[in-house]
This record gives structure tokens, C-alpha cells and sequence, in this order.
């Protein structure tokens, strides 16, 4: 307790023996709070009177900037026990849709039955959108892959193979095996990450040239427009797993996949997202499993 909250209790209490009972000091401590902070000041601070303790005229603007300047000091300790301690914490995630969906909750919870006292904000988008705001330092760890995000620190988590998603009643939905070259010049639904990433860098290696006729920015959006007849698409198998669409689904025969993982910024973390990152690695090891 410094003196400054000392002061403000004061002027709350307008006593000095309530105040040395809420604080837990003695009368004779308080009162030698307030005549060491008056003599800094040059000036008295309070009067005596029959309401008590009551602020000296034309003193209020200090009272406001002693609140001031006690809520950035807890809050400077507030960011101290982020960076020291996991008696508290905050950590903002980063995630692709299909992590959110099948590997968040679960580490989130196992997590949390640790260090409880450590909160999260999660947001949920785009290889883009995400790559963009941890540059910005608006999050503090993305899961993402890592072909999305080259220049950033990065811990693997797992495979995710891409797999070929078709209406029931298209022509390729009656193969067992299909090839990527049977994609080339179909009709094609392109999902939120567009051809920036794996899908595109595929394309591009073998030359397949897929009729895009419709762009969307949501996945399941896109599964939905598949469904309906619209094209075919390709998608990661985590995002298709339980999904609610009457589709057919089929791996290629050249097994084309994807690293998933978490990335990090490389100035330093606080110890939480250390932490968090330390035990995303354990859970991917000993935890981690879909099919």
C-alpha cells in the first residue's frame, strides 16, 4: 500500500482511524503518510472538520491525478505478473477455423485446470487476417500452418492432408481414386484462404488450371455452395471431419497435406504464452488425434 492509496482512502473515509482499520495500519502510520505527502506538496491537504477529514479548496485535481496514477501503477503490476508469475495472466490466440473447432477446446481446458487464473481471448479467421495481427501485435500466438506464416517462430503440431470435396452426383464422386489432374478445368468453389497457400501452391506445381466461378470467405459457406451443386473444392480433412454437409469426400492419390501448428512473435512472450507454448507442444505429443 503506498501513499498515495492512503490519501484516497482518507478522503473516502474522511477518518484516519476508519482508514488505519481498512488498511490495516496504525493511526499513528496514516497520519504520517499525510504529513509526509503535505510536506512534499508545501502545502496542507486536508482540514479538520465536523464531517471529518475533508480536502483543503481548490485541491480536487490532485485527488484525480493521485487516481491516476494508482490505476496505472496496478497496472504496470498487472503486466509485471504477466511477464513474471502465472499466479495471473492473458493470452490472445489467433486460430483457424478448424482448430477452434476440433484442438483449442480441449487444450483451452486441460490447460486451464492448471493455471486457472490465466484468461484468453480467442478470434477466430483467416491465414491473413491473423498473420497481419500478430505482426501488429494484436495477438500473441496464431494457429496456423506453416506455409502461412515463413518468417515467424513456429511449432509444429500436426499433419492435415487435403482432401477433394465433390456433390454426391458428380461424376468424380463414383471414382474411388482420384487424381489432382481431375480437378483441372472443373467448376471450382474457392474457400476464405483462396489460392495464397497450399492449395494454390499445388495448382501451380502441376499445372492445374480449375474454372473458379464462385470465391467465398467462410468455409462451411463453402462446403454449403459444394453441396448445392455449385463446384467442386478442396479443403483440409480437420475442417471436414463431422462436418454437417452431404458431400463426397475423397483423399488424392498423390496424398497432398499440410503442417499445422502454432506460431509465435519473435519479440519476446510473457511467461503464460510460454507456458501455453510449452504445453500446446506436450498436448500435440501426447494428446493430439483425428481421423
Amino acid at each position: 500500500m503506498n501513499k498515495y492509496e492512503i490519501i484516497l482512502n482518507v478522503c473516502e473515509t474522511h477518518s484516519i482511524s476508519k482508514t488505519a482499520a481498512q488498511l490495516n495500519y496504525t493511526q499513528s502510520a496514516i497520519s504520517q503518510a499525510i504529513k509526509g505527502y503535505e510536506k512534499e506538496l508545501g502545502f496542507p491537504l486536508f482540514k479538520r472538520s465536523k464531517h471529518g477529514m475533508e480536502l483543503m479548496p481548490n485541491t480536487e485535481g490532485i485527488l484525480e491525478s493521485l487516481k491516476i496514477i494508482c490505476a496505472e501503477e496496478n497496472r504496470i503490476s498487472q503486466i509485471v505478473a504477466n511477464l513474471t508469475s502465472l499466479d495471473s495472466g492473458y493470452i490472445r490466440i489467433g486460430t483457424i477455423q478448424s482448430v477452434s473447432y476440433h484442438w483449442l477446446p480441449d487444450i483451452l481446458k486441460l490447460f486451464s485446470e492448471k493455471y486457472p487464473n490465466i484468461r484468453f481471448e480467442l478470434t477466430v479467421d483467416g491465414f491473413n487476417p491473423l498473420k497481419e495481427k500478430i505482426q501488429e501485435n494484436k495477438l500473441d500466438c496464431i494457429f496456423v500452418s506453416h506455409y502461412s506464416v515463413p518468417d515467424l517462430p513456429f511449432i509444429p503440431i500436426g499433419k492435415d492432408e487435403l482432401m477433394l470435396v465433390t456433390p454426391k452426383d458428380h461424376p468424380l464422386a463414383d471414382k474411388v481414386a482420384v487424381s489432382l489432374s481431375d480437378v483441372n478445368h472443373e467448376n471450382f468453389v474457392l474457400s476464405s484462404d483462396g489460392l495464397d497457400y497450399e492449395t494454390g501452391q499445388i495448382f501451380e506445381l502441376n499445372n492445374i488450371t480449375p474454372k473458379i466461378r464462385y470465391r467465398l470467405n467462410e468455409d462451411f459457406a463453402t462446403l454449403k455452395m459444394v453441396e448445392k451443386g455449385f463446384g467442386i473444392t478442396i479443403l483440409p480433412k480437420l475442417l471436414l471431419y463431422n462436418a454437417p454437409f452431404d458431400v463426397c469426400i475423397r483423399s488424392f492419390t498423390e496424398h497432398y497435406f499440410r503442417t499445422l501448428g502454432v506460431a509465435y512473435t519473435k519479440t519476446p512472450p510473457t511467461l503464460a504464452t510460454i507456458k501455453f507454448l510449452d504445453y500446446v507442444e506436450e498436448w500435440s505429443k501426447n494428446c493430439l488425434s483425428f481421423s
